[in-house]
């Protein structure tokens, strides 16, 4: 029976729209004026090699599944450097007792008028005593950005917890400066302002039906940095 209830609610999840980052990112080039209050486009640095960026990934993926690094860390000291900061930033999510759960797909329902619509990002999140803590790190601005704001509210939906339990560690990386660590705390009034931002940037989108109903790398890690407007609240 609890067989059966489980492909019941896949078969329901996979009829329903699912909308991911690429989708939210799409709709907002072309609907700017519902964006959060006083958020403004910031011009980023310029795009780095992508052919970094994605063996970058890899590494941290491989790295916390306790598989061999060295040959591109080797082969890219940029990466090496990167990784270096990460560890001196964030020192807890390398620790052996603490499981880490990289790219983990996180889904949660959205009420557009009648319909319900299925929000999903993947982020990187640890837990302590049952409570996720989400850590992002990318080439980016040390400032919560739209998409951190969406991941925080789907993860507080999937996994029932307060608000004000979330926490977002932001891993600034730069291919020249310093990274930065940035701690966000999230709280009720951020959910709801996030959750109404959804609903009315996806009620005034022209095409509501561009969504995927896959999941796809998202534009919050490592992309077009300038393709990506920041916000600051």
């Amino acid at each position: 029976m609890q067989l059966t209830a489980a492909w019941e609610r896949c078969y329901i999840l996979s009829t329903m729209p699912v909308i991911n980052l690429a989708d939210i990112q799409q709709i907002t080039k072309t609907q700017q004026q519902v964006l959060f209050p006083s958020q403004k486009y910031h011009p980023n640095r310029s795009a780095f090699d992508s052919i970094v960026a994605d063996n970058f990934s890899l590494v941290m993926k491989q790295l916390f599944l306790g598989l061999t690094v060295e040959p591109l860390l080797n082969a890219y000291p940029q990466i090496a450097q990167w990784v270096d900061q990460i560890q001196e930033l964030a020192p807890e999510i390398f620790q052996s007792r603490k499981k880490l759960l990289v790219d983990n797909p996180v889904i949660a329902p959205l009420a557009i008028n009648d319909d319900k619509h299925f929000i999903q990002v993947l982020t990187n999140l640890a837990f302590k005593q049952g409570i996720p803590r989400l850590y992002e790190w990318a080439i980016r601005h040390p400032h919560l950005s739209w998409q951190d704001r969406v991941k925080l509210w789907t993860t507080a939906r999937q996994y029932s917890v307060t608000p004000n339990q979330i926490q977002l560690v932001v891993l600034a990386l730069h291919p020249v400066k310093p990274a930065q660590r940035l701690d966000v705390r999230w709280n009720k009034k951020d959910q709801m302002q996030t959750e109404k931002w959804l609903i009315k940037l996806l009620t005034q989108s022209p095409d509501n039906k561009s969504q995927s109903n896959i999941v796809i790398p998202e534009l919050s890690s490592m992309v077009k940095l300038e393709a990506i407007p920041e916000v600051k609240i």
